[in-house]
């Protein structure tokens, strides 16, 4: 099996997405700026997608995972946002054009900004509303750039709200979970916005299919669950899951001046590959809980 490149890979996605490949047997090669761990099964290579310059010569597919993904982070510093996310993305798509590598690119749904309808498919406009959202949207951009003029084949996954077992900090469900596990009090902004949420086995399943399909020319595939939940709503299923009474205060400091009420994803096209969601949010919530739970135990 030919050679696959994932930039990231010790990331929240990239980590789960090398493990999964491995078990599989697929010949993996990870790239990260961070140092990696020993893993058995997989080739690793240390640097800076917007600086390195070459790779194995046959790597076949390029799963490009490294961003920086902290909205308010981005929002922050916007020039180290797009020198990572787009300068990156260009550096990466380069080096796939001198292999002539598959190239798949990982988006989000935030490049949607505000939908007019829901829920969203991969045609709906773009309007993205954030630093981050905006680099993503630029990344895409470049992506169908070097598809349509140097005939790469490229694949941008706009994946939802990715939730899961080792999930940064920054993310909703981690710092909901964090804080009912050491606290009494949860402190949150903004808690009427809805989002898909997405188990990220499901993710790594949808990339995993996507690496396997013999696809050509500039695709774009949505990937999420199909139905939103608010924030309060996932307060109040983790309040069963853990058994524990918490307060739960929404403080306007906290709130998002670009904050999109509702993301529903319209998956079609990449269930029309054989792709579907195996995980509920209530079975994934439980899954994630665990984990979180049992890792700060041992802490």
């Amino acid at each position: 099996m030919n050679k696959i490149l994932i930039t990231g890979s010790e990331g929240f996605i990239g980590s789960h997405l090398v493990e999964d490949l491995i078990r599989k047997k697929f010949k993996v090669i990870g790239l990260s700026i961070r140092q990696s761990k020993v893993v058995d099964g997989i080739t690793q290579m240390r640097g800076d997608i917007k600086k390195i310059s070459s790779i194995p010569s046959d790597v076949a597919c390029i799963v490009h995972l490294a961003a920086l993904t902290d909205l308010d982070y981005c929002q922050r510093h916007p020039k180290e946002c797009f020198d990572t996310n787009v300068m990156g993305t260009q550096n990466m798509l380069e080096i796939a054009r001198k292999h002539d590598s598959k190239f798949i690119f990982a988006s989000t749904s935030q490049v949607f900004g505000i939908p007019k309808k829901l829920p969203i498919s991969e045609n709906a406009e773009l309007h993205p509303s954030s630093v981050y959202a905006a680099s993503k949207a630029a990344g895409e951009l470049l992506c169908e750039s070097y598809s349509k003029s140097y005939g790469l084949d490229v694949v941008t996954v706009r994946s939802f709200s990715i939730y899961g077992p080792q999930s940064p900090s920054y993310l909703v469900t981690s710092k909901i979970i964090t804080q009912i596990i050491n606290d009494k009090i949860v402190h949150l902004g903004n808690l009427s916005p809805k989002r898909d949420f997405l188990y990220v086995s499901d993710v790594v399943s949808a990339y995993e299919l996507l690496i396997r399909k013999n696809l050509k020319g500039f695709l774009k595939f949505n990937v999420g669950y199909g139905k939103s939940f608010s924030i309060r709503d996932i307060c109040t299923k983790l309040t069963k899951i853990s058994g524990k009474k918490f307060m739960i205060e929404s403080d306007k400091k906290l709130f998002r001046s670009s904050e999109i009420p509702n993301l529903v994803c319209d998956a079609s096209n990449i269930k029309n590959l054989g792709w579907k969601p195996q995980i509920s949010i209530t079975k994934g919530l439980k899954l994630t809980y665990e984990s979180f739970r049992n890792e700060m135990s041992r802490a």
